[in-house]
């Protein structure tokens, strides 16, 4: 993998699935890495598979953003402004439809899925431009490109919004050297996948992105030197 020696990385979402292999992936590379997720110990446990770059622990909850600046203030103490941010913070429900989906989870979603990855992104990208560099990876879905009733009207729709997002930050941030870059996987073998209403068999998940292959690829974007900007990226299993 590439060399991410003296970075510092915030990965939200970083308990399980793809954001925990994403942290694991970029101390490995040397990164020092904030870890961000709701519960203590869960990232604890993760903290102590992260070996290479230092890792520091930071439970909060991504919809409140009194949280959010507190954990940007524990990583700059810790490790210095922050060079890479990963918004990985996603959730889903098991109800899909606009029928069935109340309103307190349409909010919900669209706190936890966008509005987080909006207040981490205003907070950093002042002392990014400032500093002339930064990246900010946006993991998003498919479901984006290709809302529906499968994925959900509240997911699709806040996974249409970092696209936005990402736009935006792109055109805002590129003059100054900041780049953004939106992520876009498919069927993932990740906890989320056990909320959607059809059940997948064990050998199915297998055939899934796993979670190291989108841990290899944010390493790769972020090991890139600051003149290239990979904006976008989706990624599909091979047998979908």
């Amino acid at each position: 993998m590439g060399n991410l020696s003296g970075k510092t990385i915030i990965v939200t979402g970083a308990s399980s699935g793809f954001g925990e292999a994403i942290a694991i992936a970029c101390a490995e590379a040397g990164a020092n890495v904030s870890l961000v997720a709701r519960r203590q110990e869960t990232l604890e446990a993760v903290a102590a598979r992260a070996k290479g770059g230092r890792v520091i622990v930071c439970p909060a909850d991504v919809s409140d953003d009194a949280q959010i600046h507190a954990v940007l203030e524990k990583t700059r103490s810790a490790f210095g402004p922050a060079d890479v941010l990963v918004n990985n913070a996603g959730t889903n429900i098991t109800e899909r439809s606009i029928t069935d989906t109340s309103a307190e989870q349409w909010r919900e979603l669209l706190e936890v899925n966008l509005s987080s990855a909006f207040v981490f992104t205003k907070a950093v990208l002042p002392e990014m431009k400032a500093r002339g560099d930064g990246l900010i990876v946006n993991i998003a879905s498919r479901a984006g490109m290709f809302p529906s009733l499968l994925a959900g009207v509240g997911y699709s729709a806040s996974k249409i919004g970092m696209e936005a997002l990402n736009t935006v930050t792109n055109e805002e941030g590129n003059p100054h050297g900041v780049r953004a870059c939106l992520f876009n996987p498919g069927a993932g073998n990740t906890p989320i996948i056990d909320r959607r209403p059809k059940k997948f068999s064990q050998e199915q998940k297998m055939q899934m992105i796993q979670s190291e292959d989108i841990a290899a690829t944010v390493v790769f974007i972020a090991s890139l030197p600051p003149r290239v900007n990979i904006d976008f990226i989706s990624m599909m299993p091979t047998k979908s």
